[in-house]
């Protein structure tokens, strides 16, 4: 049956089925009980639809405007929106092929969202399915109509239905078919219908479809009474010739022509028209004969008045005919300005074009050529290279007929969707030349002249399509494309006259050989060969050696024992149902290892089979070749093949079934160097015996299922490797445990579940492609790392687990969300990336809400998502809603979100308007164009990341909280790019600028006079500004990008690697403000670098130099006439080894002295990784600080130090224990302990040796931990200690000072009973540490304090104490008064600094008992003698002046 029919025998055996008023009544369908869930259907033609896009509306038009009238039809339109909202329903569609949208937007009728109930049932032609704009995701089931099941029943039923007859009538009307070959027509129900009409009214047909369309319209303009007469021999086409009754009244077969191909040409193609459309084309009296005669028909449901009746064609094959019967008749120019105006389906017109092959195969050949571009026979290219490659056998069926090909296109789920969706285009262009061929051929065509480029014999094609074919390959032999050969229709003649003709455009032959034909695909172009049948090797040797271009080979049903030649362009290659010997495939997979000319070779192997395989070369060890850059796929092979392939280095391995898995399964550890494995197409159950390499990075699960616990034991084994992994399931499904049964198995996978929660999975990434709620049920309550989720179902079937995934770190996410975002984030997630697809505002506004409440910095990627416009949210409700989430989302802190954006429209950083984002990632110059009036709005943006290219000036309008900007990859003008430095400058605190692989376009490329003047206007600006607030990083630049530096006032400059320190050679003496310098790289010979004299830092950081270098870079720095720091962090100094040659020595030397020659007592030298090399260099030096940042480097200097005469100070970092075997320069003055921890002997020891120093020596100790004595282990160290405890007492340590940061109560035992001279406590902390000791510290002259003090003063102070100098501290008036008594305490005079001291007010101090007690102590304050206290004041306040009031104090000096 045909779709119109369909959907009308559903809609009766629907009412059948729902009434049960007929019990006798025979239903078309097997099913119809399912009808019975349904209480309504409404049956709607699309082709009656016209200028309609809403359902709703279609309904009401077609069904309800003609049962009702007046209050009736509205009260029954608002019936039907609550019966479409409430109740199950069916909405059958005829005809989509029939309607288009008015507005070119939708490409099916609108039917509302909230009619959730409904299920459209939509009938279509093929060729508008092949649309791209149909998504696969829009149709839940696609039914194939393939015709008529039974051709003989339906022809007896019209027989009957139009004469009373027997079955002689049906016995005569059948050889009257087979007699002019017309069987073919019977399975299309239209043809049928048409050929017994004109069988019963004695019309003779050949089998042409334009002859069959003249009979019919000569039969309806007999039925209008037309006058008899004929055309002359000649003056027009064959089919009309025959005609009795259409040549009088030509006029109006012209004009109906006309009409007809204007309705099909229009901007959208048009079944349906209305009679003052059709007054354009035809008079009044020629449109009454054609009502008359039936060639046109008022439509049933058209309104009353005259003028806006609708009408159509009795049937759209009838309109497709005289459409191109004035194509035909016009010139070829008027048709093809129509054609320019509009595009056109070269599919779409597939029944034109084949009537115009009936016609005129000219003409037919010239719009074929219009309708088919570059761009389809480009995408028809590629899909028969997919078709002769990997196309499944089983898709092959897809291409019965028409109707196949297009349903299988979208049945298609897989990764070949689009290759489908072409190759089916492809195979129904080829049909429909086949059928114009035939059509041109049975209208008497003479010149057939239709041009094809790709031509595929497949066992799908008839006899009679066969042939067709074949002449069509015949008559374009000169300009074939693809030859593909599966069926033996072509004489060896015919195929080498292809083969010579088409040499130099073959591009892809399929084709069973024979040694005859080898010889003629010497020296072919072609790209593709796949060869079928035994090679007879030599000839093979000599075809595929002189093939140049060809990409891919397949070789089928073939012995292969003999070496053959594999060309270095090949890409694929294929073997299948090959017996071959193991010392074949070895050198095959040798010949591969060769090729380099491509990344990801691929190698298929399918049923091979090994004749003779040796024990050795199995045994043998794996073979010496580098086999990453390709994919090696097997299928359906033996157990002797798996063998033969451990002496082969596999590292990308495909197993195409669930046989070959178990096969390899065994075999997969000895393949050290496997890094991806692909499972596709099985059943997998149990536990998973696959044994995974320790070099595995990436196991991909393609199609196919598996159990829970094979899944999770295949989990378990990927948390084993000590790597990260990649685990890929794209459509593969996992059984419900329910499957499983037995309580053995239960507890089983229990077990295993329980494993694999154990496991630590957070090197696993897992990407699910396709996944139901038992695949996600197995992630529950992991340890997984990264989760790549790639469509919203997969995300809703997440929704109560991405919680429990307590590691869970990135989450990748593709799909289409709308509505309030319910994701629960896990509190562990550090980046959630956008892929691939689009989003409400609502649904992005509330996700960025839920990662603000995360307390940490974490990343949300959008890479190509496309946020809904607002439009798009209906509803008042929905837009307050949006509102109230934007609302919220401005109060949130987003600070610690960083965003990066690849590709966003303006509806996506309008959500960003004033937010708090903390960092911004714009992947293009699109999305910063987008931003150009939001980035101000950012008032919490500190970072901003930049990629594309910029010319002209910035106008970058930048937030005052950016604190750095960082152009990524791209270019920029020079003028874009002193503008933005000129941003920059005006921002009121430091800033960062970096600049990793931008490249400034030359000046030269700023073409025009005014340009010029204002790019140098632009770089006077430039200079006049104050850019000491910038800090330049450069990893890559040129020489354009840093003359735009010269002359300016930069102040810090990084240079990423030896050529930007190159380029900025002549520039850097220029910096007039640069104070640091940091370089990166490698650097040999004599140190060029002109510094310039405001420098006070340079910083190696990473690289290395040879010790001249280094060497003359230290003079350069002793020339400064100030400070300067050298800081050399994970720079290697080459060893003078490997300076080779004499004079190269001899100048190093020549360098090395001058070096000790120059006064280095400016320089401070930090290093934080250094060898012995490094330090060398620095021996005998005049080094005035050394700056040593971990233990190895002091053990690198253990015999350095004290060569270094004018070293002042030595600043420590790291962890030091045992003895101090420092060797102390006599010079120095200072030694700095930063971060770290020692042992309580090595500070023992150390201040030892500090004491020995004959002047002020000062020992600080800022965040050192002194271990416990509790962690020297053993007796003998215990006495150790204790010796040098004895020995540290003894000393006269009164030349020291010492300065605690921060320090734990073992420190300051240390200083128990010592002599030290000068002790400077940093907090009160440290102070009460010492509470205790400070009596015991007999030489004690001065104390420093710093911190806040609070109630009595409890200090113990020595007797021998000079002097207290309290500085920055906070106070209590109480404290101070009490300390004030300790000092009169004193016996001699004794000095007390007080700097920048605050003393609380008295109002701060509560209580009633705390007042009476300051009280107390101010009034016993008064009463002391307290003219031995020498008072210092340094910015004092009132309160603190007040407590000297009435004192006996000497002096105060303020």
């Amino acid at each position: 049956m045909g779709k119109s029919t369909f959907l009308t025998k559903l809609a009766l055996d629907w009412c059948e089925a729902v009434s049960m008023h007929n019990p006798e009544h025979k239903a078309s369908f097997s099913d119809v009980a399912t009808l019975n869930e349904f209480q309504f259907l409404f049956h709607i033609s699309l082709r009656d639809a016209y200028g309609q896009r809403e359902v709703i509306e279609m309904i009401k038009t077609q069904i309800i405007d003609l049962i009702y009238m007046g209050n009736k039809r509205k009260k029954t339109f608002k019936l039907l929106n609550q019966i479409l909202e409430r109740e199950t329903c069916i909405v059958s569609m005829d005809g989509l092929n029939e309607w288009a949208d008015p507005l070119n937007k939708y490409t099916v009728p609108v039917l509302a969202n909230c009619y959730a109930k409904c299920v459209s049932l939509i009938s279509s032609r093929p060729w508008r399915m092949a649309d791209e704009r149909i998504k696969d995701s829009e149709i839940d089931r696609l039914l194939e109509i393939q015709g008529i099941t039974d051709p003989d029943k339906l022809t007896k039923q019209i027989i009957n239905s139009l004469h009373s007859a027997d079955q002689t009538t049906y016995t005569k009307f059948i050889e009257y078919v087979k007699a002019r070959h017309l069987k073919p027509f019977l399975t299309s129900p239209w043809l049928q219908t048409l050929l017994i009409s004109l069988w019963m009214n004695n019309k003779d047909c050949n089998g042409s479809l334009c002859e069959l369309n003249c009979i019919l319209l000569d039969l309806l303009f007999k039925k209008a009474n037309a006058k008899e007469g004929y055309f002359r021999k000649g003056t027009t086409f064959t089919c009309l010739s025959n005609t009795s009754y259409i040549e009088p009244q030509n006029d109006i077969l012209k004009a109906l022509a006309n009409a007809a191909f204007r309705f099909t040409f229009s901007s959208e193609k048009s079944l349906v028209f209305s009679k003052f459309e059709l007054r354009n084309y035809m008079s009044e009296d020629q449109l009454k004969f054609c009502l008359d005669a039936g060639l046109l028909t008022v439509l049933c449901n058209s309104t009353v008045s005259l003028g806006s009746q609708l009408m159509s064609f009795p049937h759209e094959t009838v309109q497709e005919f005289l459409a191109a019967l004035h194509v035909a008749n016009s010139k070829m120019d008027e048709i093809e300005s129509l054609l320019i105006e509009h595009m056109y389906n070269v599919l779409e017109m597939s029944q034109i074009i084949i009537y115009l092959c009936g016609l005129d195969c000219g003409i037919a050949n010239a719009l074929i050529n219009r309708l088919t571009d570059g761009d389809f026979f480009n995408d028809t290219n590629h899909a028969f290279s997919t078709y002769i490659a990997h196309f499944e056998n089983i898709k092959l069926e897809a291409f019965n007929t028409d109707y196949k090909a297009i349903g299988n296109i979208q049945k298609s789920k897989d990764r070949w969707d689009n290759d489908s969706r072409i190759l089916a285009v492809s195979f129904l262009f080829q049909r429909m030349m086949i059928a114009g061929f035939i059509e041109a051929k049975a209208s008497g065509q003479m010149d057939i002249c239709l041009k094809c480029r790709d031509f595929t014999f497949n066992t799908y094609l008839n006899e009679s399509e066969s042939n067709a074919l074949c002449s069509l390959l015949m008559f374009n032999k000169s300009d074939v494309r693809t030859l593909i050969l599966e069926s033996d229709i072509l004489q060896k003649s015919e195929l080498l006259t292809v083969l010579q003709q088409s040499s130099h455009c073959l591009q892809r032959v399929k084709a069973k050989v024979v040694p005859a034909i080898h010889r003629a695909f010497n020296n072919l172009k072609l790209q593709e060969l796949h060869l079928i049948g035994r090679l007879n090797v030599p000839s093979v040797f000599d075809m595929l050696t002189s093939m140049s271009n060809l990409r891919y080979l397949f070789i089928e049903d073939s012995t292969c024992n003999e070496e053959i030649p594999i060309p270095a362009t090949l890409k694929y290659f294929d073997l299948k149902n090959i017996t071959c010997s193991d010392v074949f495939l070895q050198k095959l997979l040798v010949q591969l290892s060769l090729l380099k000319q491509f990344e990801g070779v691929q190698f298929e192997m399918c049923n091979m089979n090994i004749s003779d395989c040796n024990r050795s070369i199995v045994q043998s060890d794996p073979l010496p070749i580098d086999m990453s850059h390709f994919y090696v796929s097997i299928k359906q092979s033996s157990i002797e093949m798996y063998s033969l392939l451990r002496c082969a280095p596999i590292v990308n391995m495909i197993l195409l079934t669930a046989v070959d898995a178990a096969l390899a399964s065994d075999i997969l550890l000895v393949h050290s160097k496997l890094e991806k494995l692909v499972i596709n197409n099985g059943t997998y159950t149990g536990h998973c015996a696959l044994h995974l390499p320790a070099s595995l990075h990436c196991i991909s699960l393609q199609k196919g299922e598996c159990s829970y616990e094979w899944l999770c034991g295949l989990l378990i084994k990927l948390s084993e490797l000590d790597h990260h992994v990649e685990c890929v399931l794209w459509y593969f499904v996992v059984q419900s445990r329910g499957e499983d049964c037995g309580t053995d198995s239960t507890i089983h996978v229990s077990d295993v579940r329980s494993k694999l929660l154990s496991c630590d999975m957070s090197n696993i990434k897992i990407l699910v492609e396709i996944g139901i709620k038992e695949l996600f049920e197995i992630f529950r309550d992991t340890s997984i790392g990264i989760l790549d989720l790639r469509n919203a179902d997969c995300v809703s079937h997440t929704s109560d687990i991405l919680p429990t995934l307590s590691k869970l770190e990135k989450l990748i996410l593709s799909g289409t969300y709308t509505g309030h975002c319910v994701l629960q984030l896990p509190a562990s997630l550090h980046c959630i990336s956008l892929q691939t697809g689009e989003c409400s505002s609502d649904w992005l506004c509330s996700l960025l809400i839920k990662l603000s409440e995360l307390d940490h910095h974490v990343e949300f990627w959008l890479w190509d998502f496309v946020v809904q416009s607002r439009g798009v949210d209906c509803g008042t409700d929905s837009t307050i809603h949006v509102s109230d989430v934007r609302s919220k989302l401005l109060s949130c802190d987003m600070s610690n979100i960083e965003i990066l954006v690849k590709n966003g429209i303006k509806e996506l950083f309008e959500i960003f308007r004033d937010t708090s984002i903390g960092i911004l990632d714009l992947r293009n110059a699109d999305c910063v164009s987008h931003t150009s009036d939001i980035l101000p709005t950012l008032s919490k943006l500190e970072k901003l990341i930049l990629w594309g290219t910029y010319t002209g000036h910035c106008a970058l309008q930048l937030p005052a909280s950016l604190h750095c900007i960082s152009l990524q990859k791209g270019e920029c003008s020079s003028d874009w790019l002193c503008s933005l430095l000129i941003k920059l400058s005006e921002l009121d605190h430091h800033v960062e600028c970096l600049l990793w692989d931008f490249v400034v376009q030359s000046r030269g490329e700023d073409c025009g006079t005014d340009s010029t003047i204002h790019v140098s206007d632009v770089r006077s600006k430039l200079l006049s500004c104050d850019m000491s607030n910038i800090e330049i990083v450069v990893v890559n630049g040129i020489k354009e990008l840093f003359e735009i530096f010269r002359d300016t006032s930069i102040r810090i400059l990084h240079l990423g690697n030896a050529d930007c320190v190159s380029h900025t050679s002549d520039i850097l003496p220029t910096l007039s403000k640069l104070e640091k310098l940091i370089l990166w790289g490698t650097f040999t010979g004599h140190c060029a670098l002109q510094l310039p004299a405001s420098l006070h830092c340079i910083s190696l950081q990473t690289g290395e130099c040879f010790s001249e270098w280094l060497c003359s870079l230290l003079i350069k720095l002793s020339e400064f006439d100030h400070h300067v720091e050298c800081q050399l962090w994970n720079f290697v100094v080459q060893s003078r080894g490997e300076d080779c040659g004499t004079d190269s020595t001899m100048h190093v030397s020549d360098v090395r002295s001058k070096l000790l020659s120059c006064d280095m007592s400016n320089i401070e030298i930090l290093v934080k990784n250094g060898i012995k090399e490094l330090f060398e260099i620095f021996r005998d030096t005049s080094i005035g600080i050394l700056d040593l940042r971990n233990a190895d480097c002091v053990s690198h200097t253990s015999d350095i130090l004290p060569t270094l005469s004018k070293l002042e100070k030595l600043i420590l970092w790291g962890t030091y224990t045992g003895h101090c075997d420092l060797q102390l320069p006599a010079s120095l003055h200072c030694i700095s302990l930063q971060t770290g921890e020692c042992s309580s002997e090595w500070l023992c020891s150390l201040l030892i040796k500090l004491s020995e120093l004959d002047h002020h020596v000062k020992c600080e100790l800022w965040n050192f931990v002194v271990q416990s004595r509790g962690e020297d282990c053993g007796t003998d160290s215990t006495i150790h200690v204790s010796d040098v405890r004895s020995k540290l007492l003894s000393c006269d340590m009164y030349n020291i000072e010492i300065l605690v940061r921060n320090g734990i109560k073992e420190l300051f035992e240390i200083f128990r009973d010592t002599s030290i001279g000068i002790l400077d406590l940093l907090n009160a902390d440290c102070v009460s540490h010492t509470s205790d000791i400070l009596p015991t510290l007999s030489k004690l002259k001065k104390l420093y304090l710093w911190g806040t003090y609070t109630g009595h003063c409890d200090l113990q102070l020595p007797a021998s104490l000079k002097g207290i100098m309290l500085l920055k501290d906070e106070c209590s008036s109480e404290w101070l008064c009490s300390l004030l008594i300790k000092l009169s305490e004193l016996d001699h005079t004794v000095h007390c600094f007080l700097s920048d001291i605050v003393v609380q007010s008295d109002g701060v101090d509560c209580d009633a008992h705390s007042n009476i007690r300051a009280s107390d102590l101010r009034s016993k304050l008064v009463s002391r003698d307290m003219s031995n206290i020498l008072i210092w004041v340094e910015n004092g306040s009132k309160e603190l002046c007040e407590i000297f009031r009435d004192t006996s104090i000497r002096v105060v000096h303020i």
